[in-house]
């Protein structure tokens, strides 16, 4: 315990000599909350889905009435006018009313439109099914973000702990070499060894010094590594609650795989992918159909301002239409252009599918790696301590050479850190494997698509497939 306590105190007196930063105790826990409060991936991906849904609210409002009104106001001049201030004064001269000739000076024209389309062809269908489509698949993608940000956390997290473990590693070291060097010397001062004994253990001694500072070094790095990824300070300094463990992982690759098939975010996105080609290709072929809009249209302008005396009130109402009977296959290059999007989503849906397996695979073959080398790295711990306090026994007692001393604690530290080493990656391929997996963080990916597919709206969907803290 009091080597624990010395360890502590080493690496909090390393960071703060290097800066004066904030100290944060915290769990594995506590720094997933953060990342994904703070993370910029998430923020960056939550903007994502948000121009997605405007996207969507945009295309649905295209198929509503427009109204617009255009307005301009001038003073006027030129030899058109002219001929009306001519007549002016012929009207004065004969007594004529000369409201029947205006003399134009300025001119406020207005024009009032209003527009409904009523038939696109399947045009604005199609793109409204898209930003549905896409909607959803940037649903998904966000909650993608934020099993990959919990992942990078964890990984961060454990690296941390291992350093940690690292450099408590080198201190035994230390103090054990420290402990030797000062046996070497005795004997070197009753003349039972020679002088290189002492050098060799002082070379040795300083090895591992160097080796400690290296630690330090990239204890210092993993925690500014967490710092980013969980929107903190890069000089916060972080004092870990948790400890690398080792917890059996129960299930078997196939359960792992099936639950990944059905639950990964990016994987169910690929399909809505898919599907949001498609209906861009129904929106393509709209363009050899026709359109038609309900429309009503008024002109009016005059001397002032909303005045109407330069020429009689206008206005119309009825049915507008536009067709492309010939457009030089303009939309047959289109459409060709769209099925190539829907062929290149399959076959990047049938990709991530094969992704999903491998990352599946690789992260379950790490565990059950790391698993096995936890167990064999025990042991040789054991072994290697055994043999160490046996050379440091025999050479007190002159009967072995400085050299296996130096050999059996060079043995132990390796083996000390091989065993942390496979703690590491045990616990970090138990986090790379629910990200393979799509462990739900915020949203249940499968429920969610079902919802949608069942007719849900997005509210209800997100409603019914949140999580919370389970």
């Amino acid at each position: 315990m009091q080597k624990v306590k010395i360890l502590v105190a080493m690496i909090i007196f390393f960071v703060s000599s290097t800066a004066h930063a904030e100290i944060l105790q915290i769990t594995l826990n506590d720094a997933i909350k953060f990342a994904l409060k703070n993370n910029r991936l998430i923020e960056q991906s939550t903007e994502d889905r948000e121009s997605s849904r405007w996207n969507l609210s945009a295309t649905r409002r295209s198929f509503g009435p427009r109204f617009s009104w255009n307005s301009s106001l001038n003073r006027i001049g030129g030899k058109y006018y002219s001929d009306y201030r001519t007549r002016r004064y012929q009207a004065n001269f004969f007594g004529y009313d000369e409201k029947d000739f205006p003399l134009y000076k300025s001119e406020n024209t207005n024009s009032i439109n209003f527009s409904m389309p009523l038939y696109t062809g399947g045009n604005l269908e199609g793109k409204i099914k898209a930003a549905k489509y896409g909607l959803n698949a940037a649903d998904l993608i966000l909650e993608n973000t934020r099993q990959q940000v919990k992942w990078q956390t964890a990984q961060a997290y454990f690296q941390i702990l291992q350093m940690s473990d690292l450099i408590k590693v080198r201190q035994e070291e230390i103090e054990n070499l420290q402990e030797h060097l000062q046996t070497v010397q005795i004997q070197y001062e009753v003349g039972t060894v020679a002088m290189a004994d002492v050098l060799a253990t002082n070379v040795q001694l300083a090895n591992s010094q160097q080796a400690i500072n290296t630690a330090l070094g990239n204890y210092e790095n993993a925690v500014a590594t967490l710092n980013n990824l969980i929107g903190l300070p890069i000089d916060t300094e972080i004092i870990t609650k948790d400890d690398l463990k080792y917890v059996l992982y129960e299930k078997s690759e196939v359960e792992c795989l099936e639950y990944a098939l059905e639950h990964r975010p990016d994987g169910i996105a690929a399909n809505y992918e898919i599907k949001k080609s498609a209906a861009a290709v129904k929106s393509a072929k709209s363009g050899s159909r026709p359109n038609i809009s309900a429309v009503v249209q008024g002109n009016f302008s005059g001397e002032g301002v909303f005045k109407s005396d330069h020429s009689a009130e206008q206005w119309k109402a009825g049915l507008q239409m536009s067709w492309d009977i010939f457009d030089n296959n303009v939309t047959s290059a289109q459409v060709h252009q769209a099925q190539s999007a829907q062929k290149k989503a399959e076959s990047v849906a049938q990709q991530q599918i094969e992704k999903i397996r491998l990352e599946v695979h690789t992260a379950y073959t790490s565990l059950k790696v790391a698993e096995k080398n936890i167990a064999v790295t025990s042991d040789a711990v054991k072994k290697a301590k055994e043999q160490y306090e046996i050379a440091k026994i025999r050479y007190e007692e002159g009967v072995d050479v400085n050299l296996t001393v130096m050999d059996a604690q060079e043995k132990l530290t390796q083996a000390r850190t091989n065993y942390y080493s496979a703690l590491y990656s045990y616990n970090e391929s138990v986090a790379q494997l629910e990200k393979a997996m799509g462990v739900p963080i915020e949203i249940d990916a499968k429920i969610y698509s079902d919802a949608i597919n069942s007719g849900k709206s997005f509210s209800q969907a997100l409603e019914e497939s949140k999580v919370g803290e389970k």
